[in-house]
Parts: structure tokens; sequence; C-alpha cells
């Protein structure tokens, strides 16, 4: 009896162990590529190289913050103030663009009395061409040309002679640029200097007036 117990034990013994073994899932790294389907797990970081094709382009939006003064003109009568601008453009192309922009910066004046100290603000609607060269997959250095009108608020500057401070101009210049593309297809992170001329903040005699401003901005591409 004892015999044909143990033999009994031994025999579902094997027959467990090749169970078992039928059981057992294949490995990974044993299982042959399905050229049939995309298994993201399987496949190594390197297989997907990112490139500037995969950003989004088309209708964007940016804000910028920063500063901005006036060389000249009514730049001898103010102070340099913060600065802030909105665009709304259109990437044509990943190198060209088109945008919309307003700004605002507000100054203080820094002239002898009278009229004692007061302040006022300065605005642009300007119309903008952008050239855009990729320097690597997430860098590239811009170059646009501004045109448009400004103005500035209140009467204040008219008192020390700058008699159309108040109506707008027409406005022309250019800004330079560093862009930083996020890890994102719409996101990207940037730096800008900038400068234009403005008539109507010239002193009389020919002193002419040059707005420079400098400023980081946020972009998204939808």
């Amino acid at each position: 009896m004892n015999a044909r117990v143990s033999a009994r034990l031994r025999l579902l013994l094997l027959v467990s162990v090749a169970l078992m073994g039928v059981a057992l899932p294949v490995r990974a790294d044993s299982e042959a590529p399905d050229p049939t389907r995309l298994d993201v797990e399987r496949l190594p970081p390197e297989a997907i190289a990112v490139t500037r094709d995969m950003y989004a382009t088309g209708w964007f939006a940016a804000a910028e913050l920063g500063g901005q003064g006036i060389a000249g003109g009514a730049g001898r009568l103010a102070l340099a103030g913060p600065y802030a601008r909105l665009g709304v453009g259109y990437e044509l192309t990943p190198w060209f663009s088109l945008a919309s922009t307003v700004d605002l910066s507000f100054h203080t004046t820094d002239a002898p009395a009278p009229p004692a100290v007061s302040a006022f603000q300065l605005y642009h609607v300007l119309l903008q061409a952008k050239l855009q060269l990729p320097v690597s997959v997430r860098s590239a250095l811009w170059l646009a040309a501004d045109g448009g009108l400004g103005w500035a608020s209140g009467d204040f500057l008219e008192a020390w002679g700058l008699r159309h401070a108040g109506t707008a101009s027409f406005n022309y210049g250019g800004d330079l640029g560093f862009d930083w593309h996020l890890m994102n297809t719409h996101h990207s992170l940037g730096l800008s200097a900038g400068a234009l001329l403005q008539p109507n903040l010239d002193r009389p005699g020919g002193d002419r007036a040059i707005v420079i401003h400098g400023s980081a901005y946020l972009k998204y591409v939808f």
C-alpha cells in the first residue's frame, strides 16, 4: 500500500511541475518583436527623437513683462519704468510669423519744477514681422521689424515743450530675441530687447527720442 501511495504522489508531483511550466509567462526580453503593433513599453527611450517639426504652429498669443526707457527727446525729462506687452499672431512657417501687439509703460518725470513731478504712460499699437533662426531643437534666435502708432497720456510733457506728445505718431523699429521651447508642443519662453523711433517724443532742436525696452515673455501656440 505504501508503494502505491508513493507512486501516486510522485506522479502527482510530475504533473504539477509540468502544469506550472506551461502556466509560467514568457520573459519580456525573449519575446520576438511584433511589427504589426507599437508597444510603447518595449521601446527604448531613444527610439523617438524630438524634432522641431513636433512643435505646434499656427495662431499664437504672447505676454511680456520688463522695463522701458527713453533715450534722447522726452527721455531727458522722464525716468524708465515698468513695461508690459500683449500680442497675437500667426506662424506662416516655423521661421516666419506676423503679429499685432499692444504695449504699455509707466514713467515719472524727472525735470526741474515748475511744473511739479508727475507721471504718464506710453502706449503703442504695432504690427510685427518676425524671422526665426533655429539654433538647436529647443532654442532659436529671432529678429523682428515693428511699425505702428504710439502716444503719451495726459498733457504733462507739453509743459516742457513736447507739444505733440499726446498725439499719436508713426513709430518704427525692431526687436531681437532668444526663444527656448519647453518640453511641450505649445509653450516657449524667451527674452526680448527692442527700440522704436517715436517722433512725437522728440524735443525741439532735433533731439530725437528712441524708446528702448527689455523683457521676458511666455508664448503659447494653439
